[in-house]
């Protein structure tokens, strides 16, 4: 008996941990809320990560889905805004660079998955806050 407890608390602390990156989900895209910003065309952002650090980024106007995104929105975009990022527990860091520029990142993925970032764009120095709520695409590209 005493086996066996030892046998299944072993297998639960080496098969039921997660890694850093498993705190991010790689089967869909973080949508944000739309933003109404200064009575100007509405928009909303979406972000991609892979298993091997890199992350992209896109604008778009409201009215877009996720299901939209699904065909082209991946590392063979044409105008891609791509970077690299790093978790540190629940904290997470990166930025994108565009032909435009670059935009920066940080904050902290809640314990339900949600993004809270600090966003501060080097392109035009607009800086504002962003809630990203994890989407789950089938047959993601």
């Amino acid at each position: 008996m005493r086996t066996t407890v030892l046998i299944i608390l072993f297998y639960a602390s080496v098969f039921g941990q997660k890694t850093e990156n498993q705190i991010i989900s790689f089967d869909g895209i973080y949508e944000t809320k739309c933003d109404y910003a200064n009575d100007e065309d509405e928009e909303k952002s979406f972000l991609r990560f892979y298993p091997n650090n890199k992350v992209i980024s896109v604008v778009t106007e409201c009215d877009a889905t996720v299901s939209d995104l699904k065909s082209w929105f991946n590392m063979k975009m044409e105008y891609l805004s791509v970077g690299n990022y790093e978790i540190n527990g629940r904290k997470i860091l990166f930025s994108t660079t565009s032909v435009t520029g670059t935009v920066k990142y940080r904050g902290r993925i809640t314990k339900k998955g949600i993004l809270k970032l600090k966003i501060e764009s080097l392109i035009n120095g607009f800086k504002h806050r962003e809630k990203y709520q994890f989407v789950k695409v089938v047959n993601l590209e």
